[in-house]
C-alpha cells in the first residue's frame, strides 16, 4: 500500500474549505449561462480563463467574481451538493465549509432565510446521496467591515444555528482593514457560545497573529503559518492547543515561501502544535487534502503514524456534535489500525 492509499483509507475531516475556492468550473458555467452572465459581464470571458489558470495574487478576487455568478437558492444548493460529491470521492466525511454569507444576502432574490435553506438543501442531498456531512462557518470579509454585526446575527441567531452554522469567522486580506474593525462581531458570536476562527499572519506575519489573538480571541486559527516565525508566540498557541489550519499549497501559491522548506511544517509539529492540514481553495489552488497530507509527507519528511494522528486530530478538532464526533473516532481508529497494518506489512 502507498502512502497515497493509506491516507485515501481514512475517513478524513475538512476544517477549512472556502465555498467560493471550491466552485467546480463545469456547474459556475452553466449557472453563469443560465443567469445570463456573459451578456453582462463585458470581461467575462477573461474571468472564465482566470479559473483555468489563477494568478495566486489574485485569488480572493477571482473567487469573489466567480461566487457572483451564483444569484438564486438553486444555484447554491447546485454548487453545495458539488462540493459534496467531490468530497466523497476523498472519503472526506464530514466538512466545515466557510461562507460569507453578505455576497449573496441582500438582493431581491435571496434572504437570510431562502439562502440558509438552500445551503442545506444541498447539504440534505449530499448526506443522502454521499453520505458526507457539511456544516457552515460564516465569515466576515475584511474589506467589508459594515458587515460584520449582519453576519455575528445571522450565525448566532438560532434559524443559523439549527441550519448548521457551527462558527463564525473573519477572512480576507489582512491589509483590507485594522482587525480591531471586528472587535464588537466577535464579543457579540462569543456571548451567544458560538465558535470563532480567524485568518490571520498571511501578510502581517507574527504580529498579526498575536494582534488578532489579543482583539478578538478567536478559538481557531487559520491560515497562520507564520505563528512559527515568533517563539514566544508558538509556545503560547501550542501551550493552549489552539487549533491550527493550514494549507501547504496555499502558502506556496501565495509567496509565503518559494520552496517547500520554507514552510515550517516539521517546525509546528515539533513544537507540539495542534496543525491540521486543509486544502482551502482547491479549485484554484489546484489541489486536495489528499495533496497536502503526500507534500507534507514527501516534501516535509512528516511520518506516516504522525500524518494518521493528524487526521485524526482533525476530527477532535472540529465542530462535530459530541456524539457524532465519537462515533467519527471509533469508526477512524478501526479503519485506521487496519489500513497501518497492510501499509507496514507491504513497506
Amino acid at each position: 500500500m502507498a502512502f497515497r492509499e493509506l491516507i485515501a483509507a481514512l475517513p478524513k475531516v475538512e476544517l477549512n474549505l472556502q465555498l467560493t475556492g471550491a466552485l467546480r468550473k463545469e456547474s459556475l458555467l452553466l449557472i453563469a449561462n443560465q443567469n445570463g452572465v456573459p451578456a453582462q459581464l463585458a470581461d467575462f470571458a477573461y474571468w472564465v480563463d482566470m479559473l483555468d489558470e489563477p494568478d495566486p495574487q489574485r485569488i480572493d478576487e477571482i473567487a469573489r467574481v466567480a461566487g457572483g455568478w451564483i444569484i438564486y437558492p438553486e444555484d447554491i444548493a447546485l454548487v453545495i451538493y458539488d462540493i459534496g460529491v467531490a468530497l466523497s470521492k476523498l472519503n472526506i466525511r464530514y466538512a466545515e465549509v466557510s461562507v460569507v454569507p453578505s455576497d449573496f444576502i441582500g438582493s431581491a432574490r435571496m434572504n437570510f432565510d431562502t439562502f440558509i435553506d438552500a445551503l442545506n438543501d444541498g447539504r440534505d442531498r449530499a448526506l443522502r446521496a454521499w453520505n458526507v456531512e457539511l456544516s457552515w462557518i460564516f465569515c466576515i470579509p475584511r474589506d467589508n467591515p459594515r458587515a460584520a454585526d449582519d453576519v455575528a446575527r445571522w450565525a448566532s441567531r438560532s434559524a443559523g444555528t439549527r441550519g448548521n452554522v457551527v462558527a463564525m469567522g473573519l477572512a480576507g486580506p489582512e491589509d483590507a482593514q485594522p482587525v480591531g474593525q471586528f472587535r464588537r462581531a466577535f464579543a457579540m458570536a462569543q456571548k451567544k457560545e458560538l465558535h470563532t476562527a480567524v485568518s490571520a499572519g498571511d501578510s502581517s506575519g507574527a504580529d498579526g497573529i498575536r494582534e488578532a489573538l489579543e482583539a478578538l480571541q478567536p478559538k481557531r486559527l487559520v491560515n497562520c503559518w507564520r505563528v512559527a516565525d515568533d517563539d514566544a508566540l508558538l509556545g503560547e498557541v501550542a501551550g493552549e492547543s489552539l487549533p491550527l489550519v493550514n494549507s501547504i499549497k496555499r502558502a506556496l501559491a501565495f509567496g509565503e515561501g518559494e520552496t517547500h522548506a520554507d514552510i515550517p511544517v516539521k517546525r509546528l509539529l515539533d513544537h507540539n502544535a495542534a496543525l491540521v492540514l486543509s486544502c482551502d481553495m482547491p479549485s484554484l489552488y489546484r489541489s486536495t487534502l489528499l495533496d497536502e497530507y503526500e507534500s507534507a509527507h514527501s516534501d516535509h519528511g512528516i511520518a506516516p503514524e504522525a500524518l494518521i494522528q493528524m487526521a485524526r486530530r482533525s476530527i477532535e478538532l472540529s465542530y462535530l456534535e459530541p456524539e457524532r464526533k465519537e462515533t467519527m473516532l471509533r469508526n477512524f481508529d478501526l479503519i485506521a489500525n487496519s489500513a497501518q497494518s497492510r501499509f507496514m506489512d507491504r513497506n
